[in-house]
């Protein structure tokens, strides 16, 4: 039966089913309720993902059982995407989107998204647009990023165990995500997020890396967003 918990204002959201196909999970956070526009687009997403997932699934066991794979080997498909607040300011809301989903094989896959909501002008936005016309923080970025993946790589995989190294993940691979660390309502760095197979294999799992917004990045900004962030020092 499928369930859906819309509590009080200032609660969050989740919708859940779980059946001998399908085990759903999708849910958001109170901050993104409270914007009737993103209500809209979750609510539609949950249900639309719901009746993919489940066409899927059905599929996948019809031509299961008609292989003769017996039913109690079955095991259910799964989805789960839980979209956080990582900080908001009385303008702007970041969210980032962390998306879990098994549809039989050895194992299952994940994947990441932000999104940006400006409150003024009721609509998503890039990064890029927050910025100056021919302005941008992929320099900034980039290559600190590329650094302390590198030093996170070899603390994970230990000086024994070389792995599998791609190198660096390009810039555009990688979801950018503005964080409020301190929760003072101003962004203070941000979340570059390398999934499994960008900067890895299965196994090392993700790469979370979080930078500093600098004072340099701060002056690229158009001036009516410098309000929503605070500079800090550059990563070492």
């Amino acid at each position: 039966m499928l369930s859906l918990l819309l509590l009080a204002a200032a609660a969050p959201v989740t919708v859940a089913e779980k059946s001998v196909l399908l085990d759903f999970r999708y849910g958001w956070s109170a901050e993104a309720d409270a914007v009737p526009a993103l209500r809209r687009r979750f609510r539609a997403d949950a249900s639309s993902q719901r009746l993919r997932g489940l066409a899927t699934a059905r599929e996948d066991r019809k031509v299961r059982l008609e292989m003769g794979n017996p039913a109690r080997d079955w095991s259910p498909h799964s989805f789960e995407r839980e979209w956080r607040t990582l900080g908001q300011t009385p303008r702007l809301l970041s969210l980032e989107g962390s998306t879990a989903l098994y549809s039989g094989g050895a194992h299952g896959n994940s994947h990441t998204q932000r999104l940006i909501w400006d409150r003024r002008l009721g609509r998503e936005l890039s990064i890029q647009a927050l910025l100056k016309p021919g302005t941008s923080w992929q320099a900034a970025i980039h290559q600190p990023f590329c650094t302390l993946l590198s030093r996170e790589r070899r603390k994970r995989l230990g000086p024994d165990q070389p792995g599998y190294d791609p190198g660096c993940p390009a810039y555009n691979d990688l979801p950018v995500s503005l964080v409020d660390t301190d929760r003072d309502r101003l962004f203070d760095h941000v979340r570059l997020t390398a999934d499994p197979y960008v900067a890895g294999s299965y196994a090392e799992g993700e790469y979370m890396i979080e930078l500093p917004i600098t004072a340099t990045m701060i002056s690229r900004l158009r001036p009516d967003y410098r309000a929503s962030f605070e500079a800090q020092p550059p990563v070492q």
